[in-house]
């Protein structure tokens, strides 16, 4: 059985506020899958996606709790495209 585990960039535009949330699951059975110490958080993208090996959804820099961080892109849902 092939698993589909590419998704294709996430449109997360520069500046808009993010909240990490739990990415869809890459094969059957296997459950959602939680962002490490991010769940709920809010966060600004700074830019991206830039090309990854996984294909997660491209990998973004993201300013959340004072510090910039790598996310890819399916850990994240956008809340607020106010600029």
């Amino acid at each position: 059985m092939k698993y589909q585990w590419s998704r294709p960039n996430q449109h997360h535009p520069h500046g808009v506020l993010v909240e990490f949330v739990c990415a869809p699951p890459r094969f059957p059975g296997e459950p959602p899958r939680e962002p490490p110490d991010l769940l709920g958080k809010v966060g600004t993208i700074l830019d991206g996606p830039a090309p990854e090996s996984h294909g997660w959804g491209g990998l973004f820099n993201v300013l959340v709790a004072g510090r910039i961080i790598a996310s890819f892109g399916d850990f994240m849902k956008v809340v607020n495209e106010s600029r």
